[in-house]
């Protein structure tokens, strides 16, 4: 299935609830983001099969699989990455939105 993080933790968030987490990438500067399920005490991401290529692909979708845990090292984020990663974030969490709220009432 073709999605990227923070797609997976939106849809994740809205069908269970819990917390999203955000931590730099381990791939590029960008905020990734991580959905904590309070219910079964999980932390679960969306991550690709490997390295992409031109990191900020991401933010269009990618092939990928659901990783239980993070054992990355969590680094710290620069503010200028911040800054960009939070106008992504809102640009995409928009889109999202926009897309749920569509198939909402097309079900109707």
């Amino acid at each position: 299935m073709k999605t990227q993080c923070l797609y997976y933790a939106l849809d994740k968030l809205t069908a269970e609830g819990g917390y999203l987490v955000f931590r730099k990438s381990t791939h590029w500067c960008m905020p990734h983001v991580l959905h904590f399920s309070t219910k079964t005490k999980k932390l679960t991401h969306y991550i690709p099969p490997a390295d992409l290529k031109y990191p900020w692909y991401s933010m269009f979708g990618f092939e990928g699989y659901v990783k239980d845990g993070d054992d990355d090292e969590c680094v710290p984020m620069h503010p200028l990455c911040m800054f960009f990663g939070t106008i992504a974030l809102g640009f995409f969490g928009a889109i999202w939105t926009f897309k749920r709220i569509l198939q909402r009432c097309l079900l109707l």
